[in-house]
């Protein structure tokens, strides 16, 4: 049994060599039963703002479809995904503002599939902001991302600061 020895470190404890300045946590943790630790790729702002830059333009690409867009949401919101809708927000904490978001804008569960798809248009063109797409968020929760509940939480309280739009709000 190794005892602590006071102004050794940790190395002490443990009967390993402390880390010595200029040595990886690698190889620190190769001398420490094999172990190797893994770093992250080092993301730099530049890095990050491009890969955003070209998403976005493959983004703005796709065309909105209105009536696909409703039906995303109709299904998170009472179809075949409202159990993983469910299990994401459970999963983040966020069952209590997805359900006071859902109670915000009732219209979602009235609206005809246009009047649905105009509200969803006008709050991603509003917030330039694609990833908030029922058809995608359904696609990344069905995928294993809870963080997308998020996106619904955002959507439907952005939908309810409108006014219910008209079929003709589409466009």
């Amino acid at each position: 049994r190794t005892v602590p020895n006071p102004g050794r470190g940790v190395g002490a404890v443990l009967n390993r060599p402390p880390l010595a300045s200029g040595s990886s946590v690698a190889t620190w943790g190769a001398s420490f039963g094999g172990m190797a630790i893994e770093t992250a790729p080092q993301n730099s702002f530049a890095a990050v703002a491009e890969s955003d830059a070209i998403w976005r333009q493959e983004a703005s690409q796709e065309r909105f479809d209105a009536d696909a867009e409703a039906s995303s949401l109709h299904s998170l919101l009472h179809g075949s995904s409202a159990a993983a809708v469910a299990a994401a927000c459970a999963e983040t904490s966020s069952s209590v503002r997805y359900d006071a978001a859902r109670a915000a804008w009732p219209a979602a569960a009235t609206a005809d599939r246009q009047q649905l798809g105009g509200a969803i248009r006008q709050v991603v063109d509003a917030l330039d902001a694609p990833h908030l797409k029922p058809s995608g968020i359904e696609k990344r929760l069905l995928g294993g991302t809870h963080a997308a509940c998020l996106g619904l939480i955002t959507l439907l309280n952005q939908m309810s600061a409108l006014s219910p739009p008209t079929s003709g709000d589409t466009a």
